[in-house]
Parts: structure tokens; C-alpha cells; sequence
């Protein structure tokens, strides 16, 4: 008897051995799977103490795994005070409470059970903010029973940002087919609405000067709807263009000397006299960098720093920005002014969108939209970075000529912002 209790007990001893050496063989593989995945991933016990904290999610973070393992830190990865990421939403069965925490409701997996996932903007990532696709995952034993959750990170703010590029051209030709027709029937109509007022002020008695005001003053109402049904059509159609090859550079030198009268801007000026000739219908080019050194000065009425540079660059095959692969040039225009919310940068290039108080002329809300279709007529376009109390940056880029000359390396550069090959 005391054999076979032995012999029953070091069976016992060996299974449960095995089985120990089987679960800690599958934990380590479990770890090393989560190690080598690229997408920063952690996971958390019920208790919401993280338990796994890979290297990707290490060099995202910034935060060391020694540091973090144990410990329910795991939002400073993210954000700047506590508050729950969305595998904690999870251990708590808290999905329905997860509008308090995100602007954009996350979504359930339609492939996995007690999964959800969201796509949000988290500013205190990087200089200007990233946005990320953040995936979690409930954790269940075999029992069926939650233990923890699993959430893992990708960094979408180029594929953000190249949607919201296309979504922006898309909805341009949209609005400026409807505007552009509409333009063209207003300015028919204004003239022949010009021809008879001045039909009648010829006819009007010169002692009649209540009739000549009226008359004046239909006159000037007239012309300005003229102007703007001009301005909807260059919107439209980006003008009537006549490209040629021609230099940027007395363009930017004009627009300075145009704005020097103001004695409470510095003006800093980086033009290099190497920048390729671009193909421009310089007319146009003209008033686009007019039209954004107006508006940065608009921005700073007690006076500010303008910082205008350009500098050659040479885009790769897949970018942001959505232009095609060549030779740009890019002209910065940059004020100290308050600056722009986050949430309207999207939005500064739609027509009639302003951050102006409308009054007088201004707060039209054309202005910045013609430039935006005027350099995508020119096969370029214009990117906007701000943020409140630092100002606001415009970019243009314009492609260069079709073979533009080396230029001296100081003078060229690729523009790891905008591009990536």
C-alpha cells in the first residue's frame, strides 16, 4: 500500500510538474510573441496592472518596462493626467462610457468577440500631435472568464492626414463646379446690371444729386459683386492661368517691400538666390503670397515677427500632401500671431471658413481657399501648422521646372515632414 502511494504520488508529482513546465513554456512564448510584435502592445490584469509592456510600446513611450510592470501607469504613455486607456474601459465593462474619454466612439470588431478600436488625435504626442489607431481586446481563461485585456497602438497620422488631403480635393471640385457655374451666370447678370446704372447716371439731372448717390452707390455694390463673383471663379478654376518658367524669387522680394511700412514687424527674410525657376502664371503666384503675408499681418495687430524662407526640395512617391514625385520649390511664410486651434486646421482652406471677426472687407472667407486652388492648378499646394499663442506657419510648394539645374547642396533639401519614399 505504501508502494503504490508512492508510486500514485510521484505520478501526481510528475504531471503537475509537467503541467507547471508546460504553462511557464506558454507564458514565455506568450512574451516573446508580444516582444517581437512592431505595434506598441500592453497588457493588463483585471486589477489594471500592466503585465506585458513591449519594446515598441517602450521606444513609443518613452517609459522603460521595468518602470511601468506592476504598476497602473500605463495612461503616461499617452496622456498628460490619469485617466482610463481603452483596455481599462475593458477590464470594467465601461464601453458604453467611453464618449466621456473619446471624441470618436469606438467601434466593435466585426471579427472578434469583446474587441473594440478608434481612431483619436493625441496632442501631447510629438511637436504637433499624432493621430492613432488604438485596438484592445478582452483576455479570457478557459473558463471563459476575463483576467485582463490586451491594447495595442498604430501611428495613422500620415494616412489621416493623406485622407484628409483627398477628402479636402474632393469636396473643392465638388463645391467649385456648383460655384463656378453659379459665378459665371451672377457675373452675366451684374453686368448687365452695371450697363443700366450707368445708362442711368448718364440720363440722371445733374441737380438730382440724391439719384447720382444712389446711383454711386449701386455702382460700387455692383463692381464688389463683380469682384466676388470673380474671386468664386478663380476658386472654381484656379483663374485662367498662363504658366511659364519663371523665378519665385522677386515675387517673395515684392510682397516684403509691399508690408515693410508697418514699423512693429520684423521682418526675416531667407531667400537664396540658387532656387529653381518654377512653372507659374506669376500674376496668380503673386497674389497667393500677398493674400498669406496679409493675413499673418491681419493676425498680429499690435505688431510680430514674419519669417519668410524657401528652399528646394524633392518629394518621394508617397506623401501627405498627395503631390506627385519631383522637384518642389516650398516657400514657408510664417507669423507670430495667436495662432490657430487644432480642431479648425482642418478646415482653413474651406471656402467661407474664417477665424476673423467679419467686419468691413474682412471675413470674406474666399481668400484662403483661392490660394489653395490656385496652387493645385499649378500641380502644387499649401499645408497650414499652428498653435495657439505660437503663431502660424504656411507652406506653398510649387513644382520646379521640368529639369531644374544642381544647385549647391546648401540650397536643396528633402523634406522629411512632407514625404516619405
Amino acid at each position: 500500500m505504501e508502494f503504490v502511494f508512492a508510486f500514485l504520488l510521484c505520478i501526481a508529482l510528475t504531471y503537475f510538474g509537467y503541467s507547471a513546465w508546460k504553462w511557464k513554456h506558454r507564458e514565455q512564448m506568450l512574451r516573446r510573441i508580444i516582444q517581437a510584435s512592431p505595434l506598441p502592445t500592453f497588457v493588463i490584469r483585471k486589477d489594471h496592472r500592466v503585465l506585458y509592456w513591449n519594446a515598441a510600446m517602450e521606444k513609443l513611450s518613452n517609459i522603460k518596462t521595468e518602470d511601468v510592470i506592476g504598476t497602473d501607469q500605463q495612461w503616461r504613455a499617452f496622456y498628460r493626467e490619469q485617466r482610463p486607456c481603452m483596455a481599462d474601459l475593458i477590464v470594467d465593462g465601461a464601453i458604453d462610457k467611453a464618449s466621456q474619454w473619446y471624441s470618436e466612439m469606438p467601434r466593435k470588431s466585426r471579427l472578434v468577440d469583446d474587441a473594440i478600436e478608434a481612431v483619436v488625435f493625441i496632442p501631447e504626442i510629438g511637436d504637433r500631435g499624432k493621430w492613432f489607431r488604438f485596438t484592445a481586446a478582452a483576455i479570457r481563461d478557459s473558463r471563459g472568464e476575463m483576467f485582463g485585456a490586451v491594447e495595442t497602438t498604430e501611428d495613422v497620422t500620415e494616412e489621416k492626414l493623406a485622407d484628409e488631403e483627398l477628402i479636402r480635393i474632393r469636396k473643392q471640385e465638388s463645391l467649385g463646379a456648383f460655384a463656378g457655374g453659379v459665378a459665371q451666370d451672377f457675373d452675366s447678370l451684374m453686368s448687365a446690371v452695371l450697363r443700366n446704372i450707368f445708362l442711368a447716371k448718364l440720363s440722371a439731372s445733374d441737380e438730382d444729386k440724391m439719384m447720382e448717390e444712389g446711383l454711386a452707390t449701386a455702382e460700387k455694390a455692383g463692381l464688389q459683386a463683380k469682384e466676388l463673383a470673380h474671386q468664386l471663379i478663380t476658386f472654381a478654376k484656379g483663374g485662367y492661368a498662363v504658366r511659364k518658367l519663371e523665378s519665385v524669387i522677386p515675387l517673395l522680394r515684392e510682397a516684403v517691400e509691399c508690408y515693410r511700412s508697418r514699423p512693429d514687424i520684423q521682418w526675416n527674410v531667407s531667400i537664396p538666390d540658387t532656387l529653381w525657376p518654377v512653372e507659374m502664371d506669376s500674376k496668380q503666384i503673386r497674389q497667393v503670397i500677398e493674400n498669406i503675408v496679409s493675413n499673418g499681418l491681419e493676425a498680429m495687430p499690435e505688431g510680430g515677427t514674419v519669417d519668410i524662407g524657401a528652399v528646394c526640395i524633392t518629394i518621394g512617391g508617397k506623401n501627405v500632401l498627395a503631390l506627385k514625385p519631383g522637384h518642389y520649390v516650398k516657400i514657408s511664410i510664417k507669423d507670430s500671431g495667436a495662432g490657430v486651434r487644432k480642431e479648425d486646421l482642418s478646415r482653413m482652406f474651406d471656402p467661407y471658413f474664417t477665424t476673423k471677426t467679419t467686419g468691413g472687407r474682412k471675413g470674406l472667407g474666399l481668400g484662403l481657399s483661392i490660394c489653395y486652388s490656385i496652387l493645385k492648378h499649378h500641380d502644387g499646394t499649401i499645408a497650414v501648422e499652428s498653435e495657439l499663442g505660437e503663431g502660424t506657419t504656411f507652406s506653398l510648394f510649387l513644382p520646379a521646372g521640368a529639369d531644374p539645374s544642381p544647385k549647391a547642396p546648401s540650397d536643396q533639401q528633402r523634406d522629411p515632414g512632407t514625404m516619405c519614399t
